[in-house]
């Protein structure tokens, strides 16, 4: 009778353990996927980031380029002349 409920609760305890077991084992796969995910955002971030930059850039390129196409376009006498907006532009 004694050893009976002793082999039963040691059982119920390995059984518990196993159970606690894969619970944190399972937690631990879960926060490891979630902070790879994490590290995946921050890496894509940068890059989103750093392709708006080259647009940016490449859009202020653009419009300086067509500035000074117009200017050269007026010609050499009108070209001294400051246009409007550009010292805007290049502060």
């Amino acid at each position: 009778m004694l050893l009976e409920q002793l082999t039963a609760e040691y059982v119920f305890a390995l059984l518990t353990a196993f159970a606690i077991e894969s619970l944190a084992s399972e937690n631990a796969a879960r926060f490891s996927s979630m902070e790879a995910a994490h590290e995946n955002i921050g890496r894509k971030l940068n890059e989103l980031r750093e392709v708006a930059r080259r647009v940016r850039q490449s859009e202020i390129t653009t419009e300086l380029l067509d500035v000074v196409t117009g200017a050269e376009a007026l010609g050499d006498d009108q070209a001294h002349r400051p246009v409007q907006g550009v010292q805007k532009i290049l502060i």
